[in-house]
C-alpha cells in the first residue's frame, strides 16, 4: 500500500492533529505523510489560538507530496481558514482515493478552530464535504452544518457529501452510553459502548485517521467505523497524562474485550442483553462433524468439545431431529462433554442441547432470548472487525475467528485471517471470551495457531477426511497446550 496523507493542524503537545494521525497509522502498520494547515497554541487545558498556514504554502506542500506518488487515502482535519479550505478542496477533488473529512470547527473548549466569519467557513466546508467518501461530525458539528431548526438526521447529513457519514456520539446527551451512527445511504448501523468516566483529547483525530487507514486497505465504512471505535475506546482508557488538563488519546493503545463496542444494524442501539452462560470447561480441540455417529466416535476417543454441523436442506426434518437428538444424548452420557449444534437452534432447544453455534447471518433471525432462557451456551462466528463487535453485542459463551487459512470446504466471502491478525483479534476478545480458531487448520499448522493464544482449535476435515481418523484425533489432542484437550 502507498502512503496515507493527513491534511490537518499541528498540536504542539501531540494530543491531536497531524501527529495523532501519524501515530494512529503507525500503530496500524501504515505509512503516513502530512501537510500542516494551521499552527496552534494549545496544551492539555485547551486550544488558545490558531495561526493558519499560507494557502500558497499549503498548495505547494500538497503538490510536493504528490510528486512522490498518489496517496492511498486522505484524512482532512482542521483547515483553519476559508482560503486554505479552498486549496484543500481543489486538491482532494482531483484525487480518486478515499477521502475522510473530520469537520473540525472548534476546540473542545469552544475556541474557534478557524479564522474569519463562521458562515463563510461553513459554506466552504460544505464544498469540501461534496468530495468526501466519509465525513465524521460530532453532534455539535452536525448541528452547525444543518440549517437552524432541522433535526440531526443521518440522511440529512449524508446529503452534504453523497458518500457515507459517521455521526459520533461522544458529545450527545446520553450520560451512560456513547453511540456512533453510520450510514452509507443503503444501510445504517450503530456502534455503542458504555461511556468512559474521563474524556480525552484527540479522539476525533484518531477515529478519522483509523477510518482512512481501513478504507485504504479496502474495508467498507461499517468495518472501518468498528475498527475506529474500538481503537478510540482503548485510546481513551489508556490515555496519556501530560499536564494538568485533559489526557491525550493513546493512538497506539492495545484494545481488549473491555473496549469492544456493540455493533447493530439499524439506527437505534438496543439494550445490552444479559450474557450467555459461560463455558464450564476448557474447549481445547474442537472437531466439527457432519453426523451423530461422528459425535459418538469422537467422544469415545476422548474429545470433549464437538459440533454437529448438518448443512441446511440435506436432511428432512424427521431425520435431522433424530440426528440432533442422538448427538445431544451422546454428549449427556459423557461427563464434561460440550456438544454444540450448528444453526438448528429450535431443534437444539427442543432436544435440550448443551449449546448452539450460529453464523453472523443467523443473529438477526434466531430467538436469542429463547436460547438464553433455555440455558444453552452460544458460540458465534466472526470474520471482520464489525462482526467482532456484532458478536459482542449478543455476549455469547465463546467466539470463533476464521478462516485462519484458505479453505475450499465452505464458500467464504472473506480473505483468510492469517496468524498475525488472529493473534491481534484474539487479544481483543480477551479476557471476556474464549476464542476458537477455525478454517484450513491441519495437524501441521495447529502449533502455529495455538501460539496465537487461542483457547480452542476447530477442524472440519482434519479428522473426518484423515486416512486414520483416530490417530489424527489423538495427535490433535496431544498438541493442545497444557493438556486442555
Amino acid at each position: 500500500m502507498s502512503y496515507l496523507l493527513t491534511i490537518a493542524g499541528h498540536d504542539p503537545v501531540h494530543g491531536a492533529g497531524i501527529t495523532a494521525d501519524l501515530s494512529a497509522w503507525a500503530a496500524m502498520g501504515l505509512d503516513g505523510a502530512s501537510v500542516v494547515t494551521s499552527l496552534t497554541v494549545q496544551n492539555s487545558e485547551g486550544l488558545a489560538r490558531i495561526e493558519p498556514v499560507s494557502p500558497v504554502l499549503v498548495r505547494d506542500a500538497l503538490q510536493a507530496v504528490l510528486r512522490d506518488g498518489e496517496p492511498a487515502a486522505i484524512k482532512v482535519g482542521m483547515t483553519g481558514s476559508v482560503a486554505v479550505l479552498q486549496e484543500v478542496t481543489a486538491f482532494v477533488a482531483a484525487r480518486r482515493c478515499p477521502v475522510v473529512v473530520d469537520p473540525v470547527m472548534a476546540g473542545s473548549n469552544g475556541t474557534a478552530a478557524h479564522e474569519g466569519g463562521s458562515e463563510a467557513f461553513l459554506d466552504a466546508l460544505r464544498g469540501l464535504l461534496r468530495h468526501a467518501t466519509v465525513f465524521t461530525p460530532n453532534v455539535p458539528e452536525a448541528r452547525r452544518l444543518l440549517p437552524v431548526g432541522v433535526p440531526i438526521d443521518l440522511e440529512a447529513l449524508r446529503r452534504f457529501g453523497g458518500g457515507a457519514v459517521v455521526l459520533k456520539g461522544g458529545h450527545d446527551d446520553d450520560a451512560f452510553r456513547s453511540v456512533d451512527r453510520v450510514s452509507d445511504g443503503e444501510r445504517s448501523a450503530t456502534l455503542s459502548a458504555a461511556r468512559l468516566p474521563e474524556v480525552s483529547h484527540g479522539t476525533g483525530c484518531v477515529f478519522s485517521a483509523v477510518l482512512a487507514g481501513m478504507l485504504a486497505a479496502g474495508w467498507d465504512v461499517f468495518e472501518a467505523a468498528a475498527e475506529a471505535k474500538v481503537r478510540v475506546l482503548a485510546g481513551i482508557a489508556q490515555a496519556r497524562r501530560q499536564g494538568a488538563g485533559r489526557p491525550h488519546t493513546q493512538a497506539a493503545a492495545r484494545p481488549d474485550s473491555s473496549h469492544l463496542p456493540a455493533f447493530e444494524w439499524g439506527t437505534v442501539a438496543g439494550e445490552v442483553p444479559p450474557p450467555f452462560a459461560p463455558m464450564p470447561s476448557p474447549m481445547g480441540f474442537y472437531p466439527v462433524v457432519p453426523d451423530a455417529a461422528w459425535v459418538e466416535r469422537l467422544l469415545a476417543w476422548g474429545v470433549r468439545t464437538v459440533q454437529l454441523r448438518v448443512k441446511a436442506g440435506t436432511l428432512d426434518e424427521r431425520v435431522l431431529r433424530s440426528e440432533i437428538g442422538r448427538a445431544v444424548a451422546a454428549g449427556r452420557a459423557v461427563p464434561g462433554a460440550q456438544v454444540f449444534i450448528n444453526d438448528h437452534w429450535q431443534l437444539a432447544i427442543a432436544a435440550g442441547a448443551f449449546g448452539v453455534h450460529l453464523g453472523q447471518e443467523d443473529l438477526d433471525t434466531a430467538d436469542l432470548a429463547a436460547l438464553r432462557r433455555a440455558g444453552l451456551r452460544l458460540g458465534v462466528s466472526s470474520h471482520t472487525p464489525a462482526e467482532m463487535s456484532r458478536a459482542h453485542a449478543v455476549q455469547p459463551s465463546y467466539v470463533a475467528i476464521g478462516p485462519v487459512y484458505p479453505t475450499t470446504l465452505k464458500a467464504m466471502r472473506y480473505d483468510a485471517v492469517g496468524l498475525e491478525r488472529l493473534r491481534e483479534w484474539t487479544r481483543r476478545y480477551r479476557p471476556r471470551y474464549p476464542v476458537v480458531a477455525i478454517g484450513g487448520i491441519s495437524l501441521e499448522r495447529a502449533p502455529g495457531v495455538w501460539a496465537c493464544g487461542v483457547d480452542s482449535v476447530a477442524v472440519v476435515s482434519g479428522v473426518t477426511q484423515a486416512a486414520d481418523p483416530r490417530a489424527a484425533t489423538e495427535a490433535f489432542l496431544q498438541g493442545v497446550p497444557g493438556g486442555r484437550g
